[in-house]
């Protein structure tokens, strides 16, 4: 920015003096088109519903627990603090890393600060998706489209804290690497173009340590460089027809030393070799065949429409697309493609995967539509040049938009509160309406030991909640679950026969009911003698044994809820 003097009256006129003033005169660059508001808009729209999603009761506070486990041992857990039952299975915790940033997030602000972390997390991921898209594309529309296509198609996994957010900004940081460059050496009139190769030879190793320390799913950043390797293998071999120079190729030989580093960083670790046999078998464990994420998608359930459209949408663009489908393209759709068929949970790896592939394409037939429509105007025009050279005005009103926009997403997020003085939120509205908060602050109050009876899917929660002298049935780890266990959890959950003697059989001493979900159970608990009721609102019931000490009073929150 610069400011200029407006010339003074020439002297030949009978016009008094007057002092300069002063014009700011602002750069053209800042002069932003409709295409800024509209990348500006989807990221601050996208940035305000991440920051206002509830912490949803999944994992989150299992991991919180394992991550104070480390921060207070300064050593990586060997036992699972929550989970009695699991006692002697061995645990490889992978998950170390993000478990301690949580920790330390939760101590520093509590549940807040764990939203605003899940917001910058989540938010950064789309960020660089989107800067890929534009390397690809070279267009702000399609780049905002892309993005918000992936949104949608991702869904399904986007509203969930846990260490898979880590994972997925990793990964989009392998995709910009990879894609980026691959759009740069198109652009270079060189046959072999490097420049810019020393990022990839750091960060793939970087991403890939990090990665394995992270969370489980750091096989992915194997397979994915993988892809990138034996695509460039057909494509050499499809071209020359010979294998002898696939073997010479340069950018082969590449691809492969980056799939070799990326191998040797993944076993930086705790646990070294030991993370990858984790990985294998915890995918791999039968008890997770019980809960939706791991189930096969599903076109009319969770993530399957979506899924669907995406494919419809894939092929259309394909059909009418020039650009040749690259090799390591295709071997990326057909492997995430099959992910997420095969398990729900892999929807939002296929969502990144398929706005990177299907960039180009995208671009190629807006661009050649354009070329047509703009072909079709010039014929019907008079042979008159009519082009007005003047300089266009420069306006910067798009740019206060965006200044406006940026600062409205700001002072209405959970970042300004500290600053602006904005009131916390309450706790019913930053936990969600899955989160049995009520129960939580019963047990809490308590006396009541043993082993209580419990959702698996409440039992982080409530496992961090509860006097030291009760543990739960159950937690979200139930990979660490002896099948026999698993088994006898999901009889007492549906109530089948035999509920009540396998209670006896682990000697349970608290029963937590989700009623919502457990209607069968709660249902037989009508005549069942030997329980009595302590506490009930409308999300869970608590019962303890008749033999088992009494709970104490509750807290003035829950005592309008609780039935004696």
């Amino acid at each position: 920015m610069s400011i200029e003097a407006e010339p003074q009256a020439s002297s030949s006129t009978a016009a008094p003096s007057k002092e300069p003033k002063l014009i700011p005169v602002l750069s053209s660059r800042w002069a932003l088109r409709g295409a800024h508001v509209a990348v500006v808009g989807l990221f601050c729209t996208l940035f305000m519903l991440l920051n206002h999603l509830p912490l949803r009761n999944t994992d989150l506070w299992g991991h919180v627990v394992f991550g104070r486990a480390v921060l207070d041992q300064h050593a990586v857990p060997t036992v699972d603090p929550l989970l009695p039952l699991a006692e002697g299975m061995r645990i490889v915790d992978v998950h170390w890393l993000s478990q301690t940033i949580f920790a330390a997030v939760d101590r520093w602000g509590g549940p807040e600060a764990l939203v605003g972390l899940f917001t910058l997390v989540v938010w950064s991921t789309y960020v660089v998706l989107g800067r890929t898209f534009f390397l690809q594309t070279k267009s702000l529309g399609l780049t905002t489209l892309l993005t918000l296509a992936v949104v949608l198609v991702g869904w399904s996994r986007i509203a969930t804290i846990r260490p898979e957010n880590f994972a997925m900004l990793l990964f989009a940081v392998l995709l910009w690497m990879q894609f980026g460059r691959r759009a740069r050496r198109a652009e270079s009139v060189l046959t072999d173009d490097t420049r810019g190769d020393a990022l990839l030879w750091v960060g793939i190793p970087l991403v890939a340590g990090l990665w394995a320390n992270l969370h489980g799913s750091f096989p992915i950043v194997v397979g994915t460089l993988g892809c990138f390797w034996f695509g460039r293998v057909v494509e050499v071999a499809w071209h020359e027809r010979n294998f002898k120079a696939v073997f010479t190729d340069r950018e082969m030989r590449r691809q492969l030393y980056w799939l070799e580093l990326a191998l040797a960083a993944t076993l930086v670790n705790p646990y070294g070799i030991d993370a990858w046999i984790e990985a294998v078998r915890f995918s791999s464990n039968l008890n997770l065949r019980e809960i939706v994420e791991w189930s096969p998608l599903v076109v009319i359930g969770i993530g399957g429409r979506e899924f669907a459209v995406a494919c419809v949408v894939l092929a259309v663009i394909l059909r009418h697309s020039r650009q040749a489908m690259n090799p390591a393209d295709v071997l990326l759709l057909a492997l995430f493609g099959f992910a997420a068929v095969m398990q729900i949970r892999m929807s939002g790896w296929f969502a990144a995967v398929w706005g990177v592939t299907i960039a180009p394409h995208l671009a190629d037939v807006v661009g050649r539509w354009f070329q047509r429509a703009e072909s079709a105007a010039l014929v019907d025009e008079e042979e008159i040049d009519t082009t007005d050279y003047r300089t266009p005005a420069l306006r910067y009103r798009n740019t206060l938009l965006c200044i406006v926009m940026i600062w409205l997403t700001f002072a209405f997020s959970t970042f300004s509160r500290p600053l602006l003085g904005g009131a916390p939120r309450p706790q019913e509205t930053l936990l969600g309406d899955t989160t049995p908060i009520r129960a939580g602050d019963f047990l809490k109050a308590s006396k009541l030991s043993g082993l209580a009876f419990n959702p698996q899917h409440w039992g982080d929660w409530l496992g961090m909640n509860a006097p030291s002298g009760l543990k739960m049935f159950a937690t979200t780890n139930i990979h660490l679950m002896p099948r026999n266990v698993w088994l006898d959890y999901l009889r007492v959950l549906r109530g089948d026969t035999g509920w009540d003697s396998t209670l006896d059989k682990y000697n349970v001493r608290v029963l937590i009911v989700d009623k919502k979900d457990q209607a069968t159970l709660l249902h037989a608990l009508k005549t069942a003698p030997d329980w009595v009721r302590v506490f009930e609102d409308d999300q869970a019931m608590i019962l303890r044994r008749k033999s088992a000490q009494p709970a104490a009073a509750q807290p003035a929150a829950s005592t309008a809820a609780a039935h004696p």
